[in-house]
């Protein structure tokens, strides 16, 4: 476990949110780059398909929709994740690599700024 993950792992079980900014378009429109990601900490037992969740895969801390959770006698075995702008599913993961679920991102507002300034420039 990284540096980054400890203390993103230490700050939910405290019982605290961690906010963290999205980067990349897998998961365009529902979150795009530059939104701000509030994440909590959830039992796995919790999760549910179409939940969108941060997990630490191969390629970094991810945050992708749950699209399928396989149970075996109760237990979580493995959840298989997808960005909504992305063709094909990811690798299933374990319980274990789950950091926590997306409560809800906030959006950027760059795009306005950047509009509100096209637009005054072309009332000039």
């Amino acid at each position: 476990m990284t540096g980054v993950h400890a203390v993103i792992d230490g700050v939910l079980r405290s019982g605290n949110a961690v906010s963290l900014t999205a980067t990349g378009g897998s998961m365009h429109p529902a979150i795009r780059a530059g939104d701000l990601l509030i994440v909590e900490a959830i039992n796995p037992a919790e999760l549910r398909p179409g939940d969108v969740v941060l997990a630490k895969l191969e390629r970094g801390l991810t945050a992708h929709r749950v699209v399928r959770i396989e149970r075996r006698d109760g237990q979580i075995v493995s959840i298989v994740t997808c960005g909504d702008n992305c063709a094909e599913d990811d690798s299933p993961f374990s319980a274990a690599e789950l950091v926590g679920r997306v409560r809800e991102p906030r959006k950027s507002y760059k795009i306005i700024v950047r509009l509100r300034h096209w637009v005054r420039r072309a009332v000039l």
